[in-house]
């Protein structure tokens, strides 16, 4: 079996240099394994950066059924795929890959040991060199696995997830260089601030409201802080929550102490900086059982906003007057808030998460409180 399996791997990493026309000389099936593994190695670096800037342009893109968005999902299933093979938990999983890999090797000979020239051939017609190392290269970044494990902690139904539209923002995934802000297009007069050093898992929305309505055109993105009950309640109502209604676990929502009081609004905000500050999302103790580290842990919905449904108002957390400065770089203060009651004016695309390693903190909450113990707050 592990002889199959590392067939299989290299016949599987031979058909996705094809696939994504990789600039990369396939070795022979009788390469030794330290030139196979420089060559995974490189592919997988070569597919980092593809996906990477297919990202970036997806930030511009507003329609999900593109060829741009499905190029994506796919190259994402197979990244995906391929670390499955590599990990060798999954031996359902795994028996699926193969079967697939075999089928598509059935259609296309190309890389049979009958047809695949050999590297001192390929290298008189392609400038492309192997890196010669043996140290896998994942894809996966370690941000985007803690942030992954504390949404499994959360034990959320998985048919509320679309993985596709998955986005990591943290300096590896995103780098400084990329821009802070995107103008989606000339119809959408609001700007969309990318949250760095989060992780965004998206969700399903409806798609037929999403194109009578124009959401990915004309709606504004926005982010509202919460809790996980808070958070679940809405996702799966497919609505905001007010103050004084009933939770899917039974409990009311409440204005939070300290919060202006008798204003039954939802209220969230262009910049989630401004959306996490511990009045709106309140920090969560995470443990990780990967790393062992104890981390802060905070959620906040990302948001799609009908244009002028909404109040546009300044800050009240007296940030300015506290520290002489903006919550965010772009937008003003007195521009910072954007209050709400009308109910369908909002769907929610994306679960966002951030880890902050902390010691010797005492938090009031942890996610391994049940969801109807924790406090619920209208953010």
């Amino acid at each position: 079996m592990e002889n199959k399996l590392t067939k299989i791997r290299r016949t599987f990493a031979a058909q996705l240099t094809e696939k994504y026309k990789l600039k990369l000389i396939i070795p022979n099936n009788d390469a030794s394994d330290s030139i196979f593994e420089g060559f995974i190695n490189e592919m997988f670096n070569q597919l980092h950066k593809k996906r990477t800037k297919q990202d970036v342009e997806l930030l511009k893109e507003s329609n999900r059924n593109s060829p741009l968005f499905i190029q994506r999902k796919q190259l994402q299933k197979d990244i995906e795929d391929f670390q499955i093979l590599n990990k060798r938990q999954d031996a359902h999983a795994v028996q699926q890959i193969i079967e697939r890999v075999e089928r598509r090797a059935m259609l296309n000979r190309k890389y049979d040991n009958r047809e695949v020239k050999s590297i001192s051939q390929l290298n008189t017609q392609c400038q492309s060199t192997i890196i010669p190392t043996v140290k896998m290269f994942t894809l996966s970044c370690s941000y985007r696995t803690l942030c992954s494990e504390l949404i499994e902690r959360f034990d959320w139904p998985s048919e509320l997830f679309a993985s596709e539209y998955d986005r990591c923002f943290c300096k590896t995934c995103y780098p400084l260089t990329m821009p802070n802000v995107y103008q989606s297009n000339i119809e959408n007069k609001y700007p969309i601030i990318i949250p760095r050093n989060w992780m965004k898992f998206g969700l399903k929305i409806d798609e037929v409201q999403a194109k009578i309505h124009q959401i990915w055109d004309k709606w504004a993105t926005s982010y509202h802080g919460t809790l996980p009950n808070a958070a679940l309640s809405m996702i799966k109502h497919r609505q905001i929550c007010l103050p004084g209604d009933k939770l899917l676990d039974g409990t009311h929502l409440t204005i939070r102490p300290g919060h202006i009081q008798d204003q039954k609004a939802f209220f969230t905000s262009p910049t989630v900086r401004y959306a996490a500050q511990n009045h709106y999302a309140t920090p969560l103790e995470f443990t990780s059982q990967r790393d062992k580290y104890v981390y802060t842990a905070k959620i906040v919905l990302r948001c799609r906003q009908m244009p002028d449904s909404f109040t546009i108002q300044g800050e009240t957390l007296n940030n300015s007057r506290i520290n002489g400065a903006d919550f965010c770089d772009i937008i003003p203060d007195e521009q910072i808030e954007w209050k709400t009651d009308k109910r369908g004016t909002v769907i929610f695309d994306g679960l966002c998460v951030r880890l902050t390693p902390v010691y010797n903190q005492t938090f009031h909450n942890t996610i391994y409180q049940s969801h109807a113990n924790q406090t619920n707050v209208h953010n």
